[in-house]
């Protein structure tokens, strides 16, 4: 069995707690063994990896992308054209450049076909290197709702069960629901509502019964009540959400995952995009950024996560995502705990997120410290994942 250790580390343990210097963190078989002082440290038959006073921080989490959709304006719309195998291996290509940005757990919040069950199931049987998969599967979506390419059509409650049982039948780790309009791609606009309370409910208590968690894809405050009455775990995007619908996501604990890159990655391609769609991202971005920092304000768990697969959107940019959250108003230390052990508890992964004795060795060596320059988690020195270096 493989011994390995970090020495001469900062580290950071996913906590929150403050960092500690001089440390050496060894890994066997995949867990994490040992974390202590240098000096303490006892490394006979040990490869060693010095930190050089680098720092030491558990492998990242991005808590939302869609690795089975090509990052292109009309990718929403071409991916259902192509053979279901080709979409397998851009999502098999996408779970890769997750791990190499030192991504190593990401929840896949929908795919085509479901083809991020596979990814998933392939990665942790050992078949693919790429980042460890939470996987959605489809995603549930009303006739004349968003996302049409990565869902399955439903109507009605008992079809909103029934299709929740066959995707967790299927392998889905989570159940994503539509019940609101898209900023883009196909189904209905904006902050249009198109499912039901009575679809929502059936698909939390079923979900809820079959111990998955549910995620919503929510623009506007109508859709953040419904998905907040229906008891969902997650909302994602959240654009318009109130400080009073702020205040009560932290009451009811509901985590927000916001994805701010994807506007900022199509507001870079401004000059070469119709002006109306811009004048939209624009109008977006505003109401998304002020409920964003009402939901940093009052405490919400704000977990980073990038929609990867949305225009000019590829893989790996969480580090952005993060930035973007620092700009408004969440400290280094809070954004560096949202990606590790805030996702992981969430998630309800119990062995990663956080750097101790005993969990899964995924962790990152940088050269700088993230509590001063977030930009230092974009260039790591070190990628482990499973106690393997990438």
């Amino acid at each position: 069995m493989a011994r390995v250790a970090i020495t001469g580390a900062r580290v950071l343990d996913g906590t929150g707690s403050d960092p500690v210097e001089g440390q050496t963190i060894l890994w066997e078989g995949g867990q994490i063994s040992w974390i202590g002082p240098d000096a303490d440290a006892l490394l006979d038959h040990a490869l060693l990896i010095p930190a050089e006073g680098g720092t030491v921080v558990p492998g990242l989490i991005d808590s939302h992308v869609h690795i089975s959709l090509p990052p292109t304006m009309e990718g929403i719309y071409e991916v259902v054209e192509e053979p279901v195998a080709r979409t397998l291996i851009r999502a098999a290509h996408g779970a890769g450049l997750l791990l190499r940005a030192g991504i190593t757990t990401a929840r896949d919040a929908g795919s085509r076909e479901g083809v991020a069950i596979d990814v998933a199931a392939a990665q942790r049987d050992g078949d693919l290197a790429g980042a460890r998969m939470l996987a959605a599967g489809r995603a549930l979506t009303p006739p004349d709702g968003h996302g049409q390419a990565i869902s399955v059509t439903v109507r009605g409650a008992q079809e909103v069960a029934d299709a929740v049982r066959a995707e967790v039948e299927r392998g889905a780790d989570f159940i994503k629901l539509m019940p609101t309009g898209g900023v883009l791609g196909e189904g209905a606009p904006g902050f249009d509502v198109v499912m039901t309370g009575d679809e929502m409910k059936a698909a939390v208590d079923t979900a809820h019964e079959l111990d998955v968690h549910v995620a919503a894809h929510v623009h506007g405050p109508e859709g953040v009540d419904l998905s907040l009455e229906a008891g969902v775990d997650t909302i994602e995007h959240g654009t318009g959400a109130t400080p009073d619908q702020c205040e009560q996501m932290k009451q009811q604990g509901t985590a927000l995952v916001p994805t701010l890159v994807p506007l900022v990655a199509i507001k870079q391609r401004e000059l070469d995009l119709p002006r109306a769609l811009m004048k939209r991202v624009d109008e977006m971005m505003a109401v998304h950024s002020d409920s964003v920092a009402a939901a940093i304000a009052v405490g919400v768990r704000v977990l980073p996560g990038t929609d990867a697969g949305t225009p000019f959107n590829a893989p790996g940019q969480l580090v952005q995502e993060m930035e973007l959250l620092a700009e408004l108003g969440m400290s280094h230390a809070d954004l560096i705990v949202a990606a590790t052990s805030a996702a992981a508890d969430t998630f309800s992964w119990d062995d990663v997120g956080v750097l101790k004795v005993g969990n899964v060795a995924d962790l990152l060596l940088v050269d700088d410290d993230p509590l001063q320059s977030l930009s230092t988690l974009s260039w790591p020195v070190t990628i482990v994942q499973d106690g393997v270096v990438i």
